[in-house]
């Protein structure tokens, strides 16, 4: 919970420091691409993140590996997580981070959890029921987990519409042991 609320608040840094300099998408864009490589290079992302170097190292690491390849916004960015030693929460920056960027954007990020792949047609659909029930734009991420059984699970921010067959069925236990038996 704390490495979210540090997240939270350095990604707001960001988007800020990156709409003043008018590159609010080129730095989305670039931090997905930093991702990525250290997503392709665990070695360099536990290299940045470990005490075994020092400062001065992990940002000549970061500028020759990202310098003039991103935003220089990000590698300023980058370079401050450095000194505050928290390189380390650069994960849940990056996806914080791209989830401003969407609310920026009009977007709101909707997760929906399912027993097994929905189809195109059904996820076209649903994300745009959920655009007409909140009136904007929803991304959907997509996750799965056998334990649901059926149905769908949505969680966007902290409203929940569960509709999966695992929660009905543990409403209607509940439902079964408080009846009346006689």
């Amino acid at each position: 919970m704390r490495n979210r609320a540090v997240a939270s608040r350095y990604a707001q840094a960001l988007l800020a420091a990156a709409t003043k300099a008018g590159v609010l998408d080129g730095t989305a864009e670039s931090f997905a691409g930093v991702m990525q490589v250290l997503d392709a290079h665990p070695d360099l992302e536990r290299l940045l993140t470990g005490p075994q170097v020092d400062e001065a190292k992990k940002k000549d690491l970061l500028g020759k590996a990202f310098g003039g390849r991103v935003e220089p916004v990000l590698v300023d960015f980058l370079d401050l997580l450095v000194d505050k030693q928290r390189l380390d929460t650069v994960r849940e920056i990056q996806d914080e981070f791209a989830r401003l960027v969407e609310v920026e954007h009009g977007y709101l990020r909707a997760t929906v959890t399912t027993a097994v792949p929905l189809p195109a047609d059904l996820e076209e659909g649903l994300a745009a029921q959920l655009g007409k029930l909140t009136g904007r734009k929803v991304k959907l991420q997509k996750a799965l987990d056998p334990a649901v059984l059926g149905g769908v699970c949505v969680t966007m921010g902290d409203r929940v519409i569960d509709g999966t067959i695992r929660t009905n069925l543990e409403r209607l236990r509940a439902q079964l042991a408080q009846a009346d038996v006689r």
